[in-house]
């Protein structure tokens, strides 16, 4: 066998295992960014209709188009807030995104149905959380949990300051198809969080991690030998 059809062969080999690993579930306006916060002060609730002149203002982002997430807010209150505002939320520098979803008080949530799940197969959700710096009478003591449909796979409690970090979380689901992606806020009072940056990926088999690892090792030797 030549040494080049023997680096195809490797190749395919690598593609192969690679192929293994299952691209990223898609999450529509995964980092809260895809419809802007039009009000002045940078922060809106979310409010059938909506009214920037309100105080606090409001818009209605479930309704926008391309927005993807519903916001909730059951007996707590949730929207959207850039980075510099009333909210003090926590830096945004560096971070890939530029809006993020604040969870204020108990019962505030927002969930997106996503497609395209397999029963039994491990998924990472991954988001950025971090709390609110400070305010007058309010802080950033939040509990925030998350669910897949109504089990709750992770739950975080906050203290105020806290600033924007990775936060990951393994699950499985049981049956194929659609499930139910859910942040919710559950401390009782003016207490907010923040999240954004939602990725969710499949966790792959011991095996495919075996064969790629295999498949670039045999490729490096075999690129040494014919540079020999």
């Amino acid at each position: 066998m030549s040494a080049k059809f023997t680096l195809v062969a490797i190749s395919s080999l690598l593609l192969l295992g690679t192929l293994a690993f299952a691209t990223p579930l898609q999450i529509i306006n995964a980092d809260f960014s895809a419809v802007p916060v039009v009000c002045g002060l940078g922060y809106a609730y979310q409010v059938f209709g909506g009214n920037c002149n309100t105080l606090p203002p409001q818009q209605d982002f479930n309704n926008a188009p391309g927005f993807g997430w519903t916001l909730q807010p059951p007996g707590g209150g949730d929207g959207l807030t850039g980075p510099n505002t009333n909210f003090n939320p926590p830096d945004f520098t560096g971070l890939p995104f530029t809006q993020a979803v604040f969870l204020q008080g108990a019962g505030s949530l927002v969930y997106q149905d996503i497609p395209g799940f397999s029963a039994g197969t491990n998924y990472l959700v991954n988001f950025y959380l971090g709390s609110r710096y400070f305010g007058d009478g309010t802080d950033g003591n939040q509990t925030v949990e998350a669910l897949i449909d109504d089990t709750v796979i992770g739950t975080w409690a906050l203290v105020s300051f806290t600033p924007f970090e990775l936060e990951s979380v393994q699950f499985s689901v049981p049956t194929d198809g659609v499930h139910r992606l859910t942040f919710m806020g559950t401390a009782v009072g003016d207490h907010t969080a923040f999240v954004s940056g939602v990725s969710i990926n499949e966790v792959p088999e011991p095996g495919s991690l075996t064969l790629i690892a295999a498949g670039m090792l045999a490729a490096n030797a075999l690129r040494r030998k014919i540079k020999q």
